[in-house]
Order: C-alpha cells, then structure tokens, then sequence
C-alpha cells in the first residue's frame, strides 16, 4: 500500500495517494513506520499539521521511532514552533543523537529560534560527525553569520567549496564580506546574483542594500529595470517598490507598482500596496481611485485606509475602519497605533487606557559600570564603522548594525543583552494589571522573548522618524553615548513619543519626551509612535530591541 501511495504520487496524483494512505492507515492502525511515512507524504505536500498528528501517532506506537522523532522536529519548525522542536530533540540527545540527521534538524531549529550559538555548537557536532556533511557546512556559515563571527567569510567560502554556485550561500558570502568591511568584493558577488538570477528578490534586495550603502544615491535600485523585463510574477516589481519606498522614494513606488498592474490587473494586493504608496507620496485622488476600485472588507485594507482617512482630517471613520481591522487581528501593531491618533484626536479617554496609564512608559538604569559601558560602546563603534544607513528603517543620517546584536559572541554583548533581560523584568514589575483586551497589558504576566536586536549611531544631524515596530509588544531605546545637546534647552536628540509621522499630517505633540542618558533604557509599548529630534552636533549611540510574548 504504501508503495502504490507513493506511486501514486510521483504520478502527481495527490488525492489518489492521499486516499491510499488514509485506507492503509485504517488497515494497520498499529504500524507505525507506516504513519512515519503517511506524514512524510503531508509533510511534502504542504500539510504539515496532518503531519504533525501523524509523527505523533507514529511515536505513541513507536516512542523510538527515531525517523518519527525527527521528522516531527522538522515539521514543528515548518509550524513556526522551531523553539518547541530544539527543546524537544534537546531532551531526546540521548537516544537520538546518533541518528544521522539529528544535528543538522537540531541546529536548523536552533537557528530558526534565534538561538544562534547553540545553532553553532550543533553544526559543529555535526562537521565532528561528519566532515562531509554539506547541509552542516551551510548551516554552520550561515549561523557564524548571524552571530557576527569573525570566521564567517572563511566559513562560507568553505561552503562554496561544497556547494558550488548555491545562490543562497553566495548570498550570505556577499553579507559576511560586507561585515568584514570588504564592501567592494560583496557589491561584486551582489551585482552576479542580481544580473544572473533576475527573479531572485533576496539577491536583488541585497544588491539594492549595499548599492545605497556605497552612496549611489537615486540610481541604487536601477538593477530592478532589467529584471523586471523577466518578470514572470509580480514579487520582483514589489521588491522593487519596497527598496524604494525604503527609502522615501514613495511616488517612484507607486509608479513602480502601476506598472505591474498593467500585466496582473487582478491582483488586489499590487493595488493595495499602490494605494499606500500613492497616499505617503501626497496624492490623495489616485490612492481614493485605489480604495474605491479594489477596497476589501480585510485589516489590511482597513488599516490602509485608516491612514488615508486620518491624512484627510476624518479621524472618525478611521477609528470605524481600525476597530473592525483589530477586531479580526488584535495583534495588530499598526492598527492600535493609528487608533490611538484617532483617540487623540477625537478626545477620547480610551487613549488613556491604551498609552496613558501609569507604569507603560519607563525608563530604566541598566547595571552596567563605567567601564562596562565604555568597553561596549568602543565594540560598537567597530561595527558601526563597517556598517551604513539601512534601506527601510527609520534611522536617517546615520549607521545600523546588521543581524541580531544580542547573538553576537562578543563578552561586552553578553553583558547587556544580560542588564536588558533584568531590566525588562523591573519594568514588568512596574506594569498596571493584567488586562485581556489590551495589546501589551494582555501579555504581561507571560513569558517575554527578545526579537531582534540592533544598534543605532546617529552623527551630525542624524535622527529617527518617527515609527512603530509592528512584529513587537514592547520597544526600547537604551542608550550608550549621548551628545551634549541633548541636555540643552531646546531638547534636540530627544526621544519623542507619541508624535505621529509626518506622512499622516496629523498635528499631534508627543504625549512624553525622555532625555537620552548613558545608561539608560526607555521603554515602551510598540503601538506607540516614536522618533527622535535631530541633532546637529555630536555622537548618539543607542542599543534598541523589540520584545514579543512567547507561545
């Protein structure tokens, strides 16, 4: 049976294969290699909780099924669940780890969680075991990468050896040499995947990135008009108008976006990304023309047009359009964070509730030493001395470090990654109640995670836009070199909440200023807007981290 599955499926017959392995698992309810396989079968076919329950079955029959044991490994990652799955074959080592793929899959869901050095060591094992192993030799360049080791270029040199030509590899070894300051030889393996593999928006992005680095100014993303002459899907026209858009270039966006319009007229979502594109520009008729052409009853239809309504002085029908879009997704950052203007706006005490309470905003002393801040902040510099003002973020005039900060080898990153999570747990400590329906308050006596973490230099008249962080609950500025200025009259280098963007052209103060000091870490919920006031002199160094509920 299972032979006639799988013949079944190599025919392309998925629901004849489908079928004979739902009546094979009928006929041997107890054969647990054939559940093993029947979720192999799922897996591949893009089902992966049919799977899941079938690894599980396979492991209640058989709890030493090491084939089931790792295959669920691989699925709970493909879930998004990559923490559970490293857990899990953690506590299985013993009887597992002398399974071929064991540390490959475990180091790819340590790698996946954000648990990079463990992702390392596992690779590692791995090569021990193996010295052959191609997928461990990736993997272990591409987690050297992520922690910002010094042996990353070699490491995926080595892997080019292995693995010639991958474009994966080639382009992580254009990130791990523009790490290592080699800009000139990344912009040159850039430029190979970006003119070879036209369709690729990873290496198309990459070159975009590192072309606005070196300072090419309006023509970094010019790459895109050759490959958009290949496109034969939409994905490389919205790479194109996201790089733009990243970097204020909002109108070339939604020109961009246009464009593409006119070979997928049906695809609502070009339309909706235009619309965006077209409002932040300025040109309120054609993003109308958008709306009422293509409107969906969706959040992130609502939200857009939320922006678009609030830009237009209708604070009321945006916050219809918000209550509905977070009604169908309370996890929605942007959606709480436009309410709140709304709120503002319509003297409504409900932004009170959301961003007014006692205990949201905080500032908190790390317990870090003179001397432990001085040897950080001289780390820094040399990252930052490698590093350029990134496309997409909100950080103007200034430089941003690459990859997550906190899974760096380094001792002085140990130390504040360590002085952050205690001050976290000071700030929870200071937080209101439990409250179920807010959207940081909800999280609060859960477990807290750390996603993503990076460093900001701002330099002359460097600044911050003002900005949320949508992927987060909590958001944070901690800061490690602060200009004079800062303390002057005039406030210039101040952290600002609350001020909306300028794009909205919602005039609304910031609900609270906090004067950056070494030492310090403000914090405060996502949904909350915030930028900085430029300053004209001097250096500002800050470290900032988003933090998520876990589970």
């Amino acid at each position: 049976m299972r032979q006639r599955a799988l013949a079944a499926k190599a025919a392309g017959d998925d629901g004849g294969a489908a079928q004979l392995f739902a009546a094979g698992l009928a006929a041997h309810p107890t054969d647990a290699a054939f559940a093993n396989s029947a979720g192999n079968f799922h897996a591949g076919a893009g089902r992966p909780e049919t799977a899941l329950t079938l690894f599980d079955r396979a492991l209640l029959l058989a709890p030493g099924l090491h084939e089931a044991a790792i295959n669920r490994a691989v699925v709970l990652t493909r879930l998004g669940r990559a923490t559970e799955a490293a857990a899990y074959l953690r506590e299985r080592a013993a009887d597992l780890s002398a399974a071929p793929r064991y540390w490959t899959v475990r180091a790819a869901a340590e790698l996946t969680s954000g648990e990079t050095g463990a992702a390392a060591a596992s690779y590692d094992e791995a090569l021990r075991r193996d010295p052959t192993n191609v997928r461990a030799r990736i993997g272990r360049a591409r987690a050297g990468l992520e922690r910002g080791e010094d042996r990353a270029v070699d490491d995926h040199e080595r892997a080019l050896s292995a693995s010639p030509g991958d474009p994966n590899v080639l382009l992580g070894y254009a990130q791990a040499l523009d790490a290592a300051g080699r800009s000139a030889e990344a912009l040159i393996v850039s430029e190979a995947l970006a003119t070879q593999l036209t369709g690729w928006t990873e290496g198309l992005e990459l070159h975009a990135r590192l072309r606005w680095a070196r300072g090419d100014g309006d023509a970094f993303a010019d790459h895109y008009v050759a490959a958009v002459k290949a496109a034969r899907e939409p994905g490389v026209y919205r790479s194109w108008a996201a790089m733009l858009a990243g970097v204020d270039r909002q109108s070339a966006a939604a020109d961009v976006l246009s464009a593409a319009r006119r070979f997928w007229s049906a695809d609502s979502d070009l339309a909706l990304a235009e619309a965006i594109a077209a409002g932040e520009a300025g040109d309120d008729a054609r993003a109308w023309a958008l709306f009422d052409g293509h409107r969906r009853d969706e959040p992130a239809w609502q939200v857009a047009e939320a922006r678009q309504r609030l830009r237009e002085a209708d604070p009321l029908a945006a916050d219809e359009l918000l209550e509905a879009a977070v009604r169908a997704a309370p996890g929605d950052v942007t959606g709480w964070g436009l309410r709140d203007l709304c709120w503002r706006l319509l003297g409504d005490e409900r932004h009170t509730w959301l961003h007014g309470q006692p205990g949201v905003i905080q500032t908190v002393p790390l317990d870090l030493s003179d001397e432990q801040v001085t040897s950080l902040r001289a780390l820094l510099d040399r990252l930052h001395d490698r590093s350029g003002m990134p496309v997409g973020q909100s950080v103007k005039h200034g430089s941003q470090t690459r990859g997550a900060l906190f899974a760096r080898p380094e001792p002085e990153i140990a130390l504040i990654a360590n002085a952050v999570t205690r001050a976290l747990e000071t700030y929870r400590a200071g937080l209101p109640p439990s409250d179920p329906s807010h959207p940081l308050l909800r999280y609060r006596d859960k477990p807290w995670l750390i996603n993503g973490s990076w460093s900001i230099r701002l330099d002359g008249a460097g600044h911050h836009a003002p900005h949320i962080h949508p992927h987060g609950i909590l958001s944070s500025a901690a800061y490690l070199a602060v200009p004079s200025q800062v303390l002057d009259q005039g406030g210039q280098g101040r952290l600002e909440l609350g001020r909306p963007p300028a794009e909205l052209r919602v005039d609304l103060p910031p609900i609270a200023t906090i004067a950056p000091q070494v030492g310090l870490c403000a914090l405060f919920p996502s949904t909350l807007f915030h930028g900085t006031r430029p300053i004209s002199a001097g250096r500002r160094t800050t470290v900032a981290f988003d933090v998520t509920a876990a589970g």
